[in-house]
């Protein structure tokens, strides 16, 4: 392998977008990242705060290979500390035909939504049933994808993240509704999670998609996981009011189960999708199961089609963004359900409706507009007989929201 010269006008020219190669390609370098600046505003909820901007994403990342077969790729969140910064940090072997080996940290199969690139996602937010994955998206392990012209598999094993946080404290009250809880951050959580996908599309002409997915993740616990913990808010970022939230205590495993499905017509791009999960406790306690789906459509009023992979079941960024640019329009509802009476579990029922406005620039800038209603029930406003967890029924009730997101990729 060759050492790299004239560093310093390589390294710029790595950071200007250009990748960096030897002269026989043995060693190749690209660096890159992403900015996203949000801004959103509330309307009849005093929960959610004051109107507010932040940083949602501010990333710096270097991939590449090494020897042809051996892939790597670093990136750090710069919003987050420490630990909570590091997002992918793997390398891969890719010796095999369509098939790579992957080692490090990097994300479990969740959904079709989760694996996309947040670059890519025709909303600024995942839909709510994100939330189920707590214990999913970026995690240490070992997985194998393989894929061919139209399908994929993939199966992992993975560990803690490197910023696991593992619930230590478990302290349920019958004469208040917030229950005592203690995250502690450890890496030796002895939290592990199995992770399998399996995608299919039947048709996957360019502007001409019909695609199918599943996905399955079994976890299982450690005796020092006190509880597991599922939250989410409304789909933005600015505030941090959790509005459904849920602990389940002396959880032993949990098995996380979701479809999905896409298709593309032209301009017109459409995709699903429902998850549903199950905990299972330890000391006779009773299960508890939630689950969550979304609906969403979009269409460019341009006329590009969304950009579907099928050999990876994943929407990416458009392509062939003309002169003015691209104009797209987007509808999502979707809901999560995180209330089980038979164990007792009240964390709230959520719904939301979003409709979107973006603007494709070229493929380094996208301007986002949406407006969303959020809605949230099933709170009790007494606690239940027998209740384990029960939410705060303040978070009952809806909100308005109306935010937007400039993105500049590099």
């Amino acid at each position: 392998m060759k050492k790299i010269s004239a560093g310093v006008i390589l390294a710029l020219g790595s950071v200007l977008g250009i990748p960096v190669a030897d002269a026989d390609d043995d060693f190749k370098l690209n660096m890159g990242g992403r900015i996203q600046a949000d801004y959103a505003t509330y309307f009849n909820n005093s929960l959610m705060g004051p109107a507010g901007a932040k940083l949602r994403r501010a990333r710096l990342f270097a991939e590449g290979h090494i020897a042809h077969d051996w892939k790597y790729k670093f990136q750090y969140e710069f919003t987050g500390t420490g630990a909570a910064g590091f997002a992918d940090a793997y390398f891969a072997y890719t010796g095999l035909s369509n098939t790579a080996i992957t080692l490090g940290q990097s994300k479990t199969f969740f959904s079709m939504d989760q694996l996309n690139s947040s670059n890519d996602n025709v909303f600024m937010e995942r839909p709510l049933l994100e939330g189920l994955d707590v214990y999913g998206n970026r995690r240490m392990g070992l997985k194998l994808t393989t894929h061919g012209a139209n399908w994929m598999l993939g199966l992992g094993g993975f560990a803690n993240a490197l910023n696991e946080n593992l619930y230590t404290t478990y302290t349920p009250t019958t004469t208040a509704f917030r229950t005592g809880v203690t995250s502690t951050p450890t890496n030796q959580s002895g939290i592990y999670t199995i992770s399998g996908r399996a995608t299919f599309a039947p048709l996957y002409a360019k502007g001409n998609v019909l695609y199918f997915g599943t996905n399955i993740n079994y976890t299982g616990f450690g005796e020092n996981s006190a509880a597991s913990a599922f939250s989410t808010s409304p789909e933005t970022s600015i505030t941090g009011r959790k509005l459904l939230s849920v602990y389940v205590s002396r959880p032993s495993s949990q098995l996380e189960y979701e479809v999905e499905t896409a298709a593309v017509a032209g301009p017109l791009a459409m995709e699903a999708a429902y998850v549903g999960l199950e905990t299972s406790r330890r000391a006779g306690l009773p299960s508890a199961r939630f689950d969550g789906y979304y609906i969403q459509a979009s269409y460019t009023l341009t006329g590009e089609p969304r950009n579907f992979q099928p050999s990876l079941g994943e929407f990416h960024y458009l392509e062939d963004i003309g002169r003015g640019g691209a104009w797209e329009v987007a509808l999502r509802y979707d809901a999560l359900n995180l209330n089980d009476a038979k164990a007792g579990i009240y964390g709230g029922r959520g719904y939301n409706v979003s409709a979107g406005l973006n603007w494709y620039a070229n493929k380094h800038v996208r301007l986002m507009l949406e407006y969303s209603h959020a809605y949230v029930d099933g709170i009790p406003t007494t606690l239940p007989v027998g209740q384990s967890y029960t939410n705060n029924p303040i978070n009952n009730g809806n909100v308005n929201i109306l935010q937007a997101r400039g993105q500049f990729l590099f």
